[in-house]
């Protein structure tokens, strides 16, 4: 399997758009969650055979940000969610 660093936007009526490619590291078995009312987050994951500490910031037009590293234990297969209308977590995964 090839990790892909491929984003797609939709619509408010759920319409896919095209590929955006090249939005960070490629990984897979990673979580996302929204925050702050009107952003999200993308956190962790696994490059094979390396787990990760990376985070992707997604601002209220759906830009994704570059990498931030050394955020956290690297890990995979985690949860995230939001709470409190503003905040969100990430929670649980497997360490390598």
């Amino acid at each position: 399997y090839n990790n892909l660093s491929i984003t797609n936007l939709v619509s408010s009526i759920g319409v896919v758009g095209t590929d955006v490619t090249g939005v960070g590291t490629g990984r897979n078995l990673l979580a996302g969650c929204e925050y702050g009312g009107d952003k999200g987050i993308f956190g962790y994951g696994d490059t094979s055979p390396a787990k990760q500490n990376l985070t992707n910031l997604v601002s209220n037009t759906g830009v994704v940000s570059t990498d931030v590293t050394g955020v956290g234990t690297a890990r995979n297969a985690l949860a995230a969610c939001s709470y409190g209308g503003d905040k969100g977590i990430f929670a649980y995964g497997t360490v390598p």
